[in-house]
């Protein structure tokens, strides 16, 4: 009787359309849009041979940012000191990076894991579709570059102090899944719940100082050391189905270990 079919639904969440308030398409924020950009600067697909990232006008149509919002996030990551920006020669990487491998041992059952996290919980910041700029695209498995992934931003809480801010990035397919879904746990339990097939995960670290758009949030400092994270999360068949940016607290001490998921009966 004039319903709407499941497809119908699902396009119309990925166009923003017949979405819940929190999850309306919303302008980049200089924050989300500096991560992305992060990205970009460490991919080597990204940089010249002369070093030099892409001009404004490209970056504005590979993100559909408006020169506004890319000239914050290229500010922020000056302030970072991960680029150099010269008039009238562009923009150039000057950060340099030492690459390793890391490999988390060990396995524990998801109760386990729940009653490890009961305390965490996070404070939702934005929640939209976006169009998967090309970093993010070459990072998610099956995501071409423009097509609509799910963001989350949020502060984790943690007995009562906010220790991250971070931002996962959904395939459309699995987003679908979460859109509608309370975010009140922590990341993995709210992936778990909606029903989405996650298998291990994999990170990557590195020091950095804390800006003026995560200082207020962590309530710390601007200039204060924060621990700088990219993780992939994959599915059982290998898939990557989640990207997540973020930056913890210099002073938290966490664990970290892969976990085997066992289905009910």
């Amino acid at each position: 009787m004039g319903g709407v079919n499941r497809e119908e639904t699902s396009a119309r969440r990925r166009r923003g359309l017949g979405a819940t308030p929190a999850a309306d398409r919303a302008p980049w924020h200089p924050r989300r849009l500096r991560d992305l950009l992060r990205l970009a600067v460490a991919d080597r697909q990204a940089i010249d041979a002369d070093g030099l990232l892409p001009p404004e006008n490209e970056l504005m149509d590979e993100f559909s940012a408006s020169r506004t919002a890319i000239r914050d996030a290229l500010a922020l990551l000056v302030d970072e000191g991960q680029i150099e920006r010269r008039r009238g020669q562009g923009t150039s990487r000057v950060a340099s990076y030492i690459v390793f491998d890391i490999a988390v041992p060990g396995t524990q059952d998801i109760d386990e894991y729940r009653g490890l996290t009961s305390g965490v919980v996070p404070r939702l910041l934005h929640r939209s579709w976006t169009p998967a700029p090309a970093p993010l695209a070459r990072r998610l498995t099956g995501v071409a570059t423009g097509e609509p992934c799910l963001a989350i931003e949020y502060v984790l809480n943690a007995r009562n102090e906010p220790i991250a801010v971070i931002t996962n990035y959904l395939r459309a397919s699995e987003g679908e899944m979460v859109a509608e879904v309370p975010f009140v746990a922590d990341f993995y339990t709210f992936l778990l719940d909606a029903g989405v097939d996650i298998a291990d995960q994999a990170t990557t670290l590195q020091a950095r100082l804390a800006d003026n758009e995560v200082a207020p949030l962590l309530d710390v400092e601007v200039g204060s050391p924060v621990l700088a994270f990219e993780q992939a999360i994959r599915n059982g068949r290998g898939e990557v189905v989640d990207v997540a940016l973020g930056v913890f607290r210099d002073d938290v001490r966490m664990t970290a270990s892969n976990f085997v998921y066992r289905p009910p009966g």
